[in-house]
């Protein structure tokens, strides 16, 4: 599928980076600059930055690059089309984008295609399976009171106990190759090559990304005779990540919203409980511990989350660790604790909607969470076990970025135990300085000088070539016409590099101006997106004179501005020449030829460096 460029360009248009990005991740304004924890890797610190002038974002920390289509296809695993259409949904435009066939284009677009074939395929196997297999199933979803409408919203199938059932249906379909299928994470090749099916005598749930596309799946063991554990997901591909998808957000995005509160429960079955007793605004962590990105998710749609894990012991320890995260990320954070032994699967069917009701409206708070947990260990009895409730209780509150919230903590928690605020401070400034030392142990943000280009490292860009495309992309007019004239393709020896200069350069000759955004656009090799997102966004610029190889000073934006940039494009052609003759001087001296060509080249140099 096409979109024309016209259309594409109105999108642009209208969809600023800082505002889209904005939607997905908390964006901080640094003077003119606008930086992002980067949501492409565990960050720490802001390293995304993101230029609102060029409309573009480079990640100096893992190297992340591209416009706003590049952003909303990397962050949501969607395809390029998609990105268009989301972002043209989102800006009011109409595309009428209409196709009957499946997009096998590249590989994302095929591994949607095949999870999406995969799920109609164990749909319709639940539907009409026969046999011994059949009677077991009806009455396993008896047992487990599965109604048929939730079976049909949620996409719930079957995966046959053969070990090619789903192979062979992708084989009568001839549309996508066994690699593709593998790379999807359905089939699993052996030793001796054969492929078979991952998923065996498993209840199947669809795992849906944001926009309800099927990313990958969980499957519940039915049979005893069947290897692996309870549940088997899907693994890693690339539109699945475990660690950034929330079962059933696409079912409970606009409850989430209406209500302004989010559920958090355990596992698929937790959902499909609630979610049939009526409460609509609940998702699942998949059966993982809570991750930094799927808090980042919640935060798009509600700063409250209500925690209902299991109340075993491995429960009550990943609660421990999404209260941490919760509060890392500034979000509210309450806690519901069901009866030991059970879940929220459990008691639904147990004791109904109502029962369920009064423990969702007695939900507690982070200090009466760990409270009941050390009175029903019976540690609250010694001086020691108080204090370390306390403390645990501090460090909690250290994790939590807004410093009036904290005194807040401190007051309430002074009052219910007859404490001195000022002690309590006290812990909490120790608590505060040992998570930082923890949490924050370097920066995460990479500055230019030190590694430029994280995956250019096996060949080191030459300077000029860097001030080269930083001329390109933020100089004058003047300047580019200065190099237009007098720049040689011989003078350029990175692949990368020259990739980038001809697009510039071909733009700015069409258009009369660089549009960085629609370059990266055309750009297909992915270094060459990194390393002109690095050069549109640097944060720091090293220092450009006369001397430029030699100089290493770091320069502020503001400092930036006052850069002469025709004195630096000339000096780059100097320096091009320069190296260019000097190549030719080594060759030379390789080959063994006449020192009088030698001798010229160098009086050359001479001259040049004079100049």
């Amino acid at each position: 599928m096409i979109i024309p460029q016209e259309k594409l360009d109105e999108i642009v248009q209208a969809s600023d980076i800082v505002d889209v990005i904005s939607s997905y991740a908390q964006v901080k304004r640094r003077g003119k600059a606008f930086l992002a924890l980067c949501p492409f890797h565990p960050d720490k610190n802001p390293s995304l930055n993101i230029s609102q002038q060029k409309q573009v974002y480079h990640c100096f920390a893992c190297g992340a690059s591209g416009n706003v289509f590049t952003f909303v296809m990397e962050y949501d695993k969607i395809t390029f089309v998609e990105a268009a259409a989301k972002l043209a949904f989102r800006a009011g435009i109409e595309l009428n984008i209409r196709s009957t066939t499946p997009d096998v284009s590249n590989e994302i677009s095929r591994l949607y295609e095949i999870n999406k074939s995969a799920a109609k395929f164990f749909f319709e196997k639940l539907q009409n399976v026969s046999g011994y297999e059949k009677d077991f199933l009806t009455e396993y979803i008896k047992n487990r009171d599965i109604k048929k409408d939730t079976m049909r919203k949620f996409g719930i199938g079957y995966a046959e106990k053969e070990w090619d059932s789903l192979l062979n249906h992708f084989k009568e379909e001839n549309i996508f190759t066994e690699e593709d299928i593998e790379k999807a994470g359905l089939i699993i090749k052996n030793e001796k090559g054969k492929y078979y099916d991952r998923f065996r005598g498993r209840l199947m749930f669809p795992i849906f990304s944001e926009n309800d596309k099927v990313v990958g799946f969980g499957g519940r063991k039915l049979y005893e005779d069947e290897t692996g554990g309870k549940y088997l997901n899907s693994p890693e591909t690339r539109i699945y990540s475990k660690s950034r998808i929330l079962y059933g957000l696409n079912f409970s995005r606009e409850s989430i919203r209406a209500l302004d509160y989010v559920l958090l429960v355990e596992g698929y079955m937790d959902l499909i409980s609630l979610h049939q007793a009526g409460f609509h605004n609940v998702v699942a962590s998949s059966g993982t511990a809570l991750t930094v990105e799927q808090v980042q998710l919640i935060a798009r749609y509600t700063k409250n989350i209500v925690m209902n894990y299991d109340a075993d012991l491995a429960g009550i320890k990943a609660t421990k660790r999404g209260i941490e995260l919760v509060l890392e990320a500034g979000l509210e954070l309450t806690v519901v604790t069901l009866p030991e032994g059970e879940d929220p699967d459990s008691f639904i069917k147990n004791k109904g909607k109502e029962e369920f009701e009064v423990f969702l409206n007695n939900r507690k708070s982070i200090i009466e969470f760990i409270s009941e947990l050390y009175i029903k260990e019976n540690k609250l009895n010694s001086v020691q076990e108080r204090t370390d409730y306390i403390k645990e209780i501090i460090g909690y509150i250290s994790r939590i970025p807004d410093s009036i919230k904290r005194a807040f903590f401190i007051k309430d928690i002074a009052t219910k135990y007859g404490l001195y605020e000022s002690d309590l401070r006290d812990e909490l400034e120790k608590a505060i300085k040992t998570f930082k030392k923890e949490y924050y142990p370097k920066s995460s943000i990479v500055l230019p000088e030190k590694k430029t280009f994280k995956k250019q490292d096996k060949k080191k860009i030459d300077r000029a070539e860097i001030d080269l495309l930083d001329i390109l992309v933020n100089g004058d007019n003047k300047a580019i016409e200065y190099l237009e004239n007098n720049l040689d393709v011989q003078f350029i020896q990175d692949e990368t590099v020259l990739k980038i200069t001809t697009e510039l350069l071909d733009e700015y000759m069409n258009e009369g101006k660089i549009d960085v955004s629609k370059i990266i656009n055309k750009l297909e090799d992915t270094q060459a997106k990194t390393l002109l997102g690095s050069v549109s966004t640097a944060k720091y610029e090293v220092s450009k004179s006369e001397k430029f190889a030699n100089n290493n000073t770091l320069l502020s934006k503001t400092e930036r501005k006052l850069t002469n940039y025709l004195k630096v494009a000339k000096d780059v052609i100097k320096n091009f020449q320069i190296s260019l003759r000097q190549r030719k001087i080594d060759e030379l001296l390789k080959g063994g030829s006449d020192p009088t060509e030698i001798i010229r080249l160098k009086r050359e140099i001479n001259d040049l460096q004079k100049n």
